[in-house]
């Protein structure tokens, strides 16, 4: 457990106060309501990014945080919505959840300063870890569904339901709040400020990713999907694919029937840090072999899963998170300073034999780390191809996301989740957000993930604009485990960086469902391929 310096200990849920109630906006879309109800029903508690932040004078006192906090809640509608359950219109006895605007948000129900004895990763990771494990108390709707921690003066972690933000909003929000404290208006206030008026939102200027695509929902799409999972599954062996050791609970919740605290989901974390130079040669060697950061990790945890961990597995199953927000109509795209979920996800399939074929060298070779690193980046390019024809000729990523209208409408439509484990059991995840950049500079070109890599990484590590001094030293992302028998049973992969510096990757898990020594050795065992493909 980190330590605390004269803290009290974080509070389970947050405080109540008083507030004006959420007035409805509309109905939430299948987007918003899965995740409100893994919420709810104790499936997953939220996701989180942190940036450090350094000045060369001064740390994060809370009159600059929360007058800059204020500037951030003013231009971001989302960081109003909450959601609010209904009667349902289409069924009786049955319900919705709906999108609502809190007008008043009370900036102490929000932000949390702690004193930590903080010093690495370990400790940073046991800090991500306690804040996954701390579930927002919903049902009092008076308060945001986000909150920061203020960590030593200068590390804010943004915690966020994920029912109305995706990790690419992690990013919006600590620009949003960089911004505000190089703006000399922020600066110049001294005076305490304890509460924020949210500006109306207005339904038809929120973003409907659901409904901005060109493409329409493909039924043969989703019946060749579900016929291939069902048939796989059917006719091979469990053994015969990766974390086929995993300890699953068969427990499902309902929204009748809720876990209770003591079930609910619990996440591990453990980080694995790339530094800068090693990075720095890594997206260089990327670039000439015409693949990208992306597509070289999930290379390299194939080889390490295929050799190192599970020799017997025949078959891989892979998921990459997917940022749809350049991929909507022309008009209705969503740019990378919103806030708001529109996240899909690419399926891979992989036949491991050409991965333990990379991962094993001839005997007359004698390395400590057996890889081909020819074999390698041809299997990195092939991925990032396989990639770009999902995402812009097969238009399979679209589907994915689309195939989300078929949840149904209800709270009770959604809790029917015995299907979800039939696409994702077996499998590990990569969610890449890609290079961190303040407002005003080119942020990272995407390349499948959340984000990507940015063409030119800056010499300098720290990401800021001028005016007041600030700047962001450094970056991590991590989302909660989503139950095991709910998801993949694997490890996911959160990845972020600052241009120029560390690339933090945050491995996440159910606790009690993989060997925490075998996660560490496969963080282990693939940093240090990293660092061989780039010698």
């Amino acid at each position: 457990m980190f330590r605390r310096r004269n803290k009290p200990a974080v509070q389970e849920t947050i405080a109540e106060t008083t507030n004006h109630e959420g007035r409805l906006i509309r109905k939430a879309d299948p987007l918003a309501v899965l995740p409100h109800l893994f919420h709810e029903l104790g499936i997953q508690s939220n996701l989180l990014v942190s940036a450090t932040y350094i000045h060369p004078t001064i740390h994060l006192m809370p009159s600059l945080v929360y007058h800059s906090l204020a500037s951030v809640i003013s231009q971001h509608p989302a960081l109003s919505i909450i959601g609010v359950t209904r009667p349902s219109t289409k069924t009786p006895g049955h319900h919705r959840i709906w999108d609502a605007h809190l007008p008043i948000i009370q900036l102490k129900d929000c932000v949390e300063f702690l004193d930590l004895d903080f010093d690495g990763d370990g400790q940073l990771a046991q800090t991500l870890e306690e804040t996954h494990n701390f579930w927002f108390s919903t049902s009092d709707k008076t308060k945001p569904l986000w909150k920061i921690l203020v960590l030593n003066g200068k590390t804010v972690v943004w915690v966020c339901h994920h029912g109305i933000a995706d990790g690419l909003s992690g990013y919006a929000f600590h620009r949003s709040f960089l911004e505000a404290l190089n703006s000399p208006h922020v600066v110049a206030k001294e005076d305490d400020i304890e509460s924020v008026i949210t500006p109306r939102i207005d339904a038809a200027a929120l973003p409907s990713p659901l409904e901005d695509f060109e493409e329409n929902l493909s039924w043969l799409h989703v019946i060749k999907t579900f016929l291939f999972w069902v048939l796989l599954r059917f006719f091979v062996p469990s053994q015969y694919f990766l974390f086929s050791d995993a300890v699953v609970s068969p427990r499902f919740p309902t929204v009748s029937n809720p876990f209770p605290a003591s079930e609910k989901t619990i996440t591990k974390v453990a980080i694995l840090r790339i530094d800068s130079e090693v990075m720095q040669k890594c997206l260089e060697a990327c670039r000439l072999h015409q693949t990208s950061f992306t597509a070289l990790l999930h290379t390299l945890i194939q080889i390490t899963l295929a050799v190192d961990e599970y020799p017997n597995a025949r078959l891989g199953f892979s998921r990459l998170a997917v940022s749809v927000r350049n991929l909507l109509k022309n008009d209705r795209r969503i740019g990378k300073d919103v806030i708001t979920d529109a996240v899909s996800v690419y399926y891979g399939f992989h036949f491991l034999s050409s991965y333990r074929d990379a991962g094993t060298l001839p005997m007359i070779h004698k390395s400590k780390i057996p890889l081909q690193k020819g074999k390698a980046w041809k299997l990195a390019k092939k991925y990032k191809d396989d990639l770009n024809a999902a995402m812009y000729t097969k238009k399979s990523v679209a589907q994915e996301f689309l195939s989300a209208k078929l949840l149904g409408e209800d709270n009770e439509d959604f809790g029917k989740f015995f299907g979800l484990g039939l696409y994702q059991n077996n499998s590990f995840l990569i969610s890449n957000l890609g290079v961190f950049e303040p407002k005003g500079n080119s942020g990272g070109s995407e390349d499948g993930g959340n984000s990507g890599e940015s063409a030119n990484r800056a010499k300098s590590a720290e990401s800021g604009i001028g005016g007041g001094g600030w700047k962001v030293s450094d970056v991590a992302f991590s989302a909660g485990a989503i139950r095991a028998n709910l998801g993949d049973f694997g490890i996911v992969f959160n990845v972020a960086s600052v241009k120029g510096g560390d690339c933090v990757v945050c491995a996440c898990w159910e606790e009690g469902v993989l060997k925490e020594e075998m996660v560490k050795r496969v963080l282990r065992s693939v940093g240090a391929k990293i660092k061989l493909m780039v010698r």
